[in-house]
Parts: structure tokens; C-alpha cells; sequence
């Protein structure tokens, strides 16, 4: 019987918007790399014609360096569906099975480009990849919600059949709750985590790697959905440079290693594309990226419980029940929050991310809480707990790098965080398996209170 080679590893690059370009360059350097007799590489690539401004989707496999084994033109389809990602992983799975398969997700931290639901302010229908009209055809998004909705937080959503969900209430003003809390994010969790699922039952195992070449997708909450379908994690916590990861150097070592393992291929990954931005540095400076062992994401989220619960139960009653966090402890936690924040954008001098302070960097976080003056010792327990659960080969995390002094410290995942005042905190956050298991969502909700 044939022996089975190593690795089989799709790469969707879901370029149907502003970085058709950047997605081509990917598509060559991953050619330029080629496939090995362990190691075969399968690309979807949707990018926009320019003369037309039309998709041109295309599967490949990719043969030798330099040549493609075979390819099937699709014309101009929607990449960011989630059925035709599926659709994608089993075409090249069912044909090229392995012992380990991994995915690239390469995209925006949104599968469809916010201009598309813009154009409605000109009385223009969205033709290629609509959503807007097929989500509720009986009511028009008029141009201003549009506008306000493709810069919002709830617009980094991966799939469009996410965007489909959020459009779907017929009123307005459910659908501004949608996008306006600033967590559709959560619902695009559950979706990745279902295709993932899928993906992992076709072929009969866990995704040995999952690779985000997306922005923002490094998050507690995504990882601890992914941990049934995936295995290892790597992903940003903050934006990806439009280079995106450097796959001549990442794919070139595993074709000369391809024994690796899904661990082995994740630490390498974050490893060169530390090196790679730290030669060559993006205008903005967001480098972050981390490899997460999904198979010790719920160690990570034990940690995260104990904080919270530590932050809702006031110091001087430690045997109380779940509750609302005293002032003191509220002001101690936004004190951290203010902290992490006035040290990553440089005092206000750069530009914040992370869905402007929806997302929290959890390390940071702890850190600041440990040191805080009024934590009670259960507090500072907790959080010294939390932040040595998050150092890399203590647990979950495998490997961080960063680049700019603002980062230091960082964890590598996120944790959905919104301040008092801000936003309300998203009535579908409570879907999420995090939210489930752990007092999070509790804390957040006492912490509006």
C-alpha cells in the first residue's frame, strides 16, 4: 500500500477587495515554493479583475517550484461564503489525503469588503458577492447605516454568510444592535468553528494546523470554539501588514522538514514571520503573532475563569457569591484597561486597534492587575496565575513575537473586554463556548452594571 504523504495544506486566499494584488503575490511565492512528494500545497484564490472589476476565482494544485499540477478556473464566486471554503477543503482533501492537513484563512479580518455595502449611499446595488440585497430583500439598508456599518467593529466578520445573518432582522434598528455592539465577531466565531468542524469530520480528524492570515482573529474566544476541529492555532492579535506571512520561508522549511508536526509548523511560522518584520518593518508597526496548542486552550480559559470570579468578589467578603465587582474593584479594572491602552497606541499617538478597544490584550491586562495598588491578594493571586499560564511553553501558548516596545508584555490573545460606557456588551456574546464555561460574560455584564 502507497504510503501516505506528510502534509496537505490549503491556502484560501479570499482577495476579492482591496488586496487583490497582495493576494497574488502570495499565490506566486506559495508557486515559487511548489509542492513536494511529502508536502502538497492546494491554493483558492479570488481576487478582482481590474479592467472589470469582477472576481476571477481559481483553484490550483500546485506541482513542482515555479509550476502549477493542475488548475480549475470558477469564474467569479463568493469566497466568502462559508460553504465555498468547505467546498474547497474537501475538493483538495478527498483528492490528496495525508497524514496532516492544514488551512490558511488569507483575507481581511473580513471575508467581504466593506465598500460593497457602501456603494448603496450612491443608490447603487451591490452586483458581485451582494449581500445586502439578499439578506433582506424586501428593505433597503439605506446609505448612512451602510457607511456606518462597513467601518464598524461588527464589519471585520470572515464570512459573508455571517454579514447575511447580521442583515437578516427586518428592523433597522435590530440591525444596528447587530453591528453597533461591536461583536459580530462572535457570531463569525461560530461559523468558523462549524466549517472547521466539518472540515475536521471530513477527513476524519482534527485540522492538524489552522493559520490566520487575517487580522484580530488571535482571541480566546476563537480558539477556545476551534479546540474540537483544530489542533495548533497561529494568528494576530492585532492587523496584518499587507505582505501578509512570508510562505517562501515558512512552506520552504516544511518541504525540507516535512515530518514536522503541527506544533513544529507553528512555532516556525511565528518565528519567521518575526524575523521577516523585523527586517522589514510595516509602515504602522503592527507585527503580533502567536501559536496557541488548542489542546490546552481550556487550561487558558481555567485561568481566565478563576480572574474573573477573583474580580467579582469583593475583597473583603472572599467567600460570597458571584457578583457585581465593588467600585473598587471596577475602578481597578479599568485602571488596567486605561493603562494598556494609553502604553499600545503611545499615548494616544498611534492608531488603536484591535476592534478599537473591544478586544484586550489578556497578558497586558494581568500584568497590570497583579500590580495594582488596592488588589486584594486574591485578585493578585489570580492574575499572577493567569499571566503564567500565558507564558509561551507553559500551556496553550507555544511561541509570541511582536515587534515595537508599545506590545511588550503581551500575551498574544485577546479577550473580548468592552469598558463601561463604551458600547453594551453584545447580547450574542453569551452564544460563544467561552462564554459558557467561564464567568466571563458574568463580568462583563457586572462590570456594566
Amino acid at each position: 500500500m502507497t504510503q501516505r504523504r506528510e502534509w496537505t495544506i490549503l491556502t484560501y486566499i479570499a482577495a476579492h477587495n482591496n488586496l487583490s494584488a497582495m493576494g497574488r503575490k502570495s499565490l506566486f511565492e506559495i508557486l515559487t515554493v511548489g509542492s513536494r512528494p511529502q508536502v502538497l500545497h492546494g491554493v483558492l484564490y479570488d481576487g478582482l479583475l481590474p479592467e472589470r472589476h469582477a472576481g476571477a476565482a481559481a483553484r490550483y494544485v500546485i506541482g513542482d517550484p515555479g509550476f502549477v499540477a493542475s488548475q480549475e478556473m470558477l469564474g467569479d464566486v463568493d469566497s466568502g461564503d462559508a460553504e465555498q471554503l468547505l467546498a474547497t477543503a474537501r475538493w483538495l482533501f478527498a483528492q490528496y489525503p495525508a497524514e496532516r492537513h492544514g488551512l490558511i484563512l488569507w483575507s481581511h479580518g473580513s471575508g467581504w469588503e466593506p465598500a460593497e455595502i457602501a456603494r448603496l449611499d450612491a443608490g447603487e446595488r451591490v452586483k458581485s458577492g451582494a449581500v445586502t440585497a439578499d439578506a433582506s430583500p424586501r428593505q433597503a439598508v439605506d446609505g448612512r447605516e451602510a457607511k456606518e456599518r462597513s467601518a464598524a467593529a461588527g464589519s471585520r466578520a470572515l464570512f459573508r454568510s455571517t454579514l447575511r445573518t447580521l442583515l437578516s432582522p427586518a428592523r433597522a434598528a435590530e440591525r444596528a444592535i447587530l453591528f453597533d455592539d461591536g461583536s459580530g465577531h462572535s457570531l463569525d466565531t461560530l461559523e468558523l468553528a462549524r466549517v472547521a468542524g466539518q472540515i475536521a469530520a471530513f477527513v476524519d480528524r482534527p485540522l492538524e494546523f489552522l493559520g490566520m492570515d487575517a487580522c484580530l482573529m488571535a482571541n480566546v474566544e476563537v480558539a477556545y470554539e476551534l479546540r474540537h476541529a483544530v489542533r495548533y492555532l497561529v494568528a494576530s492579535e492585532e492587523l496584518v501588514p499587507g505582505h501578509s506571512w512570508p510562505y517562501g520561508a515558512i512552506f520552504g522549511d516544511l518541504c525540507a522538514c516535512p515530518a514536522q508536526n503541527g506544533a513544529d509548523l507553528a512555532r516556525r511560522a511565528v518565528e519567521r514571520y518575526g524575523e521577516y518584520y523585523a527586517a522589514n518593518p510595516p509602515a504602522n508597526g503592527d507585527v503580533t503573532k502567536v501559536a496557541v496548542d488548542l489542546g490546552r486552550i481550556g487550561e487558558t480559559a481555567r485561568a481566565i475563569d478563576a480572574l474573573a470570579m477573583a474580580l467579582c468578589r469583593p475583597a473583603e467578603a472572599p467567600g460570597t457569591s458571584f457578583g457585581t465587582p465593588s467600585g473598587a474593584l471596577a475602578d481597578i479594572l479599568w485602571a488596567a484597561q486605561y493603562a494598556t491602552r494609553q502604553r499600545e497606541t503611545r499615548q494616544g499617538q498611534r492608531q488603536p486597534n484591535k476592534f478599537d478597544w473591544h478586544l484586550w490584550d489578556i497578558g497586558s491586562l494581568v500584568s497590570e492587575l497583579a500590580a495594582a495598588a488596592g488588589a486584594s491578594p486574591a485578585l493578585r493571586q489570580a492574575a499572577t496565575a493567569c499571566r503564567r499560564a500565558l507564558q509561551p511553553g507553559a500551556g496553550a501558548i507555544l511561541a509570541e513575537r511582536h515587534r515595537g516596545e508599545w506590545f511588550d508584555g503581551l500575551a498574544g490573545l485577546s479577550v473580548y473586554l468592552i469598558p463601561p460606557g463604551w458600547q453594551r456588551v453584545s447580547p450574542y456574546y453569551r452564544e460563544l463556548s467561552f462564554a459558557r464555561d467561564t464567568h466571563w460574560s458574568e463580568l462583563l455584564a457586572a462590570y456594566h452594571a
